[in-house]
């Protein structure tokens, strides 16, 4: 291509890695993650992964997504995006969620479970806390802006009462709590989640 502000490249690709669309065609989901190993951050590529093996819709799965790099060893990109791919998960929810996964791990905390069902004491569904730590008995809640409408916010407070009065702790975090306040500060979700985890018996490893 050859267009102003627009670098062109060219390079022969197996088929499978491209996707024929509508009106154009252009690289498969999981080529266009490959692709981007060597220009994104690690957080990024790690965000990127999870939104390709999502809950609802995801566009690949995790062995197809193994599958893939194994084709590519040794190749330009697969060191950078082997870096990635050990952090990846699958079944998530938002990128915001995935965010606050690798700011508590990269703390020093525990990895949560990703959407694993809550139940009552007669097997009742409760709900699918977006992360918990069933040993701890505690559910990690990210609430974005959807979550402000007044329909939702009953929903949740529903959804959170419920979790409670089975003797979980539910935390519910924000945007706010994964900027820290001040430059340089521990964010605030990291500190509420240690804190949590500390009530309930957790104690960091030596």
């Amino acid at each position: 291509m050859r267009r102003k502000n627009v670098c062109g490249h060219q390079l022969p690709l197996p088929e499978e890695d491209i996707f024929v669309g509508r009106y154009v065609a252009c690289t498969s989901p999981l080529r266009t993650w490959f692709d981007l190993a060597g220009l994104l951050s690690l957080k990024d590529l790690v965000i990127a992964g999870d939104f390709l093996l999502r809950r609802r819709d995801p566009l690949s799965t995790p062995g197809a997504m193994d599958a893939f790099l194994a084709e590519k060893q040794g190749r330009a990109g697969y060191p950078k995006a082997m870096k990635p791919r050990a952090l990846i998960r699958a079944n998530t929810d938002s990128p915001k969620e995935t965010e606050l996964r690798l700011l508590l791990t990269a703390a020093g905390l525990p990895e949560p479970c990703i959407n694993v069902p809550m139940f009552d004491e007669t097997g009742g569904w409760v709900q699918d806390p977006d992360m918990s730590y069933e040993e701890f008995k505690v559910a990690l809640q990210y609430d974005g802006g959807h979550h402000a409408t007044p329909a939702q916010r009953r929903s949740d407070i529903y959804r959170d009462e419920k979790a409670r009065s089975l003797g979980w702790l539910v935390l519910v975090l924000t945007q706010l709590d994964l900027d820290p306040i001040v430059p340089g500060e521990e964010p605030t979700a990291i500190t509420k989640v240690r804190a949590a985890l500390t009530k309930r018996g957790w104690k960091p490893s030596r």
